[in-house]
């Protein structure tokens, strides 16, 4: 999934700094675990990783790529037609023939919707938004019926997420719709199998950072990856936010012309220039931990002396260490003409002390 602050490409270098820092194995907390991607890799490490977040999403990827165990059983799926798809291949190929059904994304982000709903939003084209429809409908009934495992559940509702987000007209984020069709948005929704890191004793919640950490004790890794800047995730991926969460018990009131969702129990306080170093300084003094690891970029919103002030007044000093990895920025658009961006490389550092 398109993701700011996604670490998929940085996976090298944290596996680095770790092993450099002699951190190979033991727990994990995670308490900022996005799409996954660093719990999935520290799953694959070794580590017995917990993973949290506040954005549902989140919870399904962490879910999905870090909490199931393996691939779901023949007997974990549901029965179609009179027998059961062979595997979760096998599923995926019949959830893409279904009959596209215009439901609740139809009507509400893709220019068919409903009249009055709103003003054409283009955020999918009508056929994959009713494709996302008739999927999430779906695994929601087989769910309420019992007809599928939760594990093959979530693996499917994980898929289908990076399967909008494939086909979906956005520059990367959902704050906006571009207001012509791109390539990809044209293309036809498929789900494709999630691959899995097998393994047991990982787990998942959808908490608030301090509200997990201060559950847990002797931790051998605490992982941080927070926001670093103030663009609040909930406005960013509210379309991703209402596929994972479902409107079938409560239909949600959208707002704006975008259609964003009520969103006051998922705004992080990391975002915040006054607040975001309170919060960082109240979660080292609450850690239980062997090894604290910073994920912070360059143009994050708290400075670096207050970084390494904090994490010295709560770990060995002579431990601490800066590191430095330097990448191509994420990219919402491209350069045009009339506009280029003058600076397209950004450095990331992992902060590192042990207590």
């Amino acid at each position: 999934m398109r993701y700011i602050g996604n670490k998929t490409r940085l996976l090298g270098f944290i596996r680095r700094v770790l092993l450099r820092r002699s951190i190979r194995q033991g727990t994990a907390l995670d308490p900022f675990s996005g799409t996954a991607s660093v719990a999935r890799a520290l799953k694959r490490w070794g580590f017995a990783v917990t993973a949290s977040d506040l954005m549902e999403y989140a919870y399904v990827f962490a879910r999905a790529y870090v909490e199931v165990p393996a691939l779901p059983a023949r007997d974990d799926l549901p029965c179609i037609g009179g027998g059961r798809p062979a595997d979760l291949r096998s599923l995926c190929r019949l959830l893409n023939r279904l009959e596209p059904h215009a439901g609740f994304i139809y009507t509400h982000f893709s220019p068919e919707g409903a009249e009055g709903a709103h003003d054409g939003r283009m955020y999918f084209t009508p056929e994959n938004a009713a494709r996302i429809d008739v999927i999430r409908g779906r695994l929601h009934a087989w769910r309420a019926a019992g007809d599928i495992s939760r594990d093959a559940h979530d693996l499917l509702l994980a898929a289908l997420i990076e399967a909008a987000d494939r086909v979906a007209n956005t520059t990367g984020v959902y704050a906006a719709y571009v207001k012509s069709w791109q390539p990809n948005a044209v293309r036809p929704l498929r789900l494709e199998p999630p691959s899995i890191v097998n393994g047991n004793g990982c787990h998942a919640w959808r908490k608030d950072a301090l509200e997990l950490v201060a559950a847990h004790d002797a931790v051998d890794l605490l992982y941080l990856d927070p926001p670093y800047n103030t663009r609040q995730y909930p406005g960013y991926y509210h379309i991703p936010e209402l596929i994972a969460s479902g409107w079938f018990e409560e239909v949600p009131k959208l707002r704006g012309k975008t259609g964003l969702l009520p969103d006051a129990d998922k705004r992080s306080v990391w975002c915040s220039r006054r607040k975001a170093e309170a919060a960082f300084e109240q979660l080292l003094a609450t850690a239980r931990c062997r090894h604290i690891v910073l994920s912070y970029n360059a143009e994050g919103i708290i400075p670096e002396a207050s970084i390494e002030r904090i994490m010295k007044t709560y770990g060995v000093r002579s431990t601490y260490r800066r590191y430095r990895h330097t990448y191509r920025r994420y990219r919402a658009d491209s350069d045009r003409e009339g506009r280029q961006y003058s600076a397209d490389k950004v450095s990331e550092y992992l902060y590192c002390i042990s207590r």
